[in-house]
């Protein structure tokens, strides 16, 4: 009898690609190099005309935590978002919000120092998950010791503000903030047109200012 053929998952596509990617480059000497200055994201490669980099910088990591931090949040929120909404309308969200946090870390933080990292993809993929479940319970774990456990809002709620909050006091500069911040934004958008959780306070705001002007 022939066994039942499985299904497609982008989230552990998505997975094999960025590990492999990084394995590769750790074995092959001048890769790396070469992976950085050509599709890691930075405002002289934007002028340069290399607007891949929007993209493909969400496949560069720098060290092995940034790859495992990244993967395991990809991994445990994404199988969820992907059985939702498909898989082709998750490819677009991961490559939605990659980019969204790209262009947020050029124009916020000019670019100067190179971006790598799939954060903003995965922030996306984490608020989208928030907006269609955000009374799902879930438990993380701090330093992978103390669990933390809360409702899947409150996740998305604290990402979305830690971003902007250490965007705006210059923490770690190192560190994408503006790409954590601008992938959060395009997941939460991406996962509201496509219908998927509950209008927030101020698109209900809006929505009852437009409702004002209609005659």
């Amino acid at each position: 009898m022939i066994g039942k053929r499985r299904q497609f998952s982008p989230t552990v596509f998505l997975v094999i690609v960025n590990t492999t990617i990084f394995l590769v480059q750790a074995v092959i000497p001048g890769l790396k190099a070469y992976l950085l200055d050509r599709f890691a994201l930075s405002a002289p490669g934007i002028e340069e005309g290399r607007w891949w980099q929007l993209l493909t910088h969400a496949f560069l990591h720098g060290n092995v935590w940034h790859l495992l931090f990244n993967m395991l949040a990809l991994w445990f929120a994404g199988r969820v978002v992907e059985r939702v909404m498909g898989t082709w309308r998750f490819l677009a969200l991961y490559a939605a919000s990659a980019i969204a946090g790209g262009l947020s870390q050029i124009l916020i933080e000019g670019g100067d120092v190179p971006l790598v990292g799939a954060s903003g993809a995965v922030c996306g993929v984490i608020l989208a998950f928030a907006t269609m479940f955000p009374e799902a319970r879930i438990v993380l774990l701090l330093f992978f010791i103390i669990p933390l456990r809360f409702r899947a809002k409150f996740l998305g709620w604290g990402l979305t503000g830690f971003s902007l909050l250490f965007v705006l006091v210059g923490f770690e500069p190192w560190i994408g903030h503006a790409a954590h911040l601008g992938g959060c934004i395009a997941g939460y958008l991406l996962a509201r047109l496509n219908g998927y959780g509950v209008p927030s306070a101020p698109e209900r705001l809006l929505k009852r200012w437009l409702s004002s002007r209609v005659v």
